[in-house]
């Protein structure tokens, strides 16, 4: 009985992050509150602007440009395994909820060195463990090529509100550095 029972409910977990996982968002740990979507479809690139994509939120299929749309952007690549990523994410998270009211997004894509599904399970447990709560991507070979194929994390992109690339770090930075790049943008 104890046996049945036991299988009913590893039956039940693995179909339940299996589901959530399918519908595009990563099945989150209860204190979780990153929101993390896989990439699905890759739009062409244009030179010198953001790379539109899709993804899938709550069945509904979605794109990066309505995301964004009219919004400053600081898009980041990076990765959970990241000693400098690690270092500036309070940084970030706190940049995120300074700006939550203003014509700004914050967007992480993570980079993992492991299976698509794993890596989002990954950082959303990562992302709840750490306070992050602004939206996620779990980066595809496209999207790599799209933005010049990021060499190394963390590569932020500074985005204005029409979409245009006005500035891309290589490397950690810290708070002061990133709100001089948003804030010519936002005034």
């Amino acid at each position: 009985m104890f046996r049945n029972i036991l299988i009913t409910a590893l039956f039940i977990g693995v179909f339940s992050t299996f589901t959530a996982c399918s519908e595009g968002q990563a099945g989150t740990n209860s204190n979780s509150k990153t929101p993390v979507y896989q990439i699905s479809t890759v739009m062409p690139a244009k030179a010198g602007f953001s790379v539109d994509f899709k993804y899938n939120q709550d069945g509904k299929d979605r794109s990066f440009a309505e995301l964004t749309k009219g919004k400053v952007v600081l898009l980041n690549f990076w990765g959970t395994w990241c000693g400098p990523c690690r270092r500036e994410l309070p940084d970030l998270i706190e940049i995120s909820k300074d700006l939550k009211n203003k014509d700004f997004i914050m967007i992480g894509i993570a980079m993992e060195q492991v299976a698509p599904t794993d890596a989002a399970k990954k950082v959303a447990e990562f992302g709840g463990d750490k306070g992050i709560e602004y939206i996620n991507f779990i980066a595809n070979n496209a999207i790599r090529e799209a933005y010049g194929k990021i060499p190394s994390v963390p590569t932020t992109f500074i985005i204005d509100k029409n979409g245009k690339i006005i500035e891309k770090i290589v490397g950690s930075r810290d708070k002061a550095t990133f709100m001089t790049s948003i804030n010519r943008l936002l005034n």
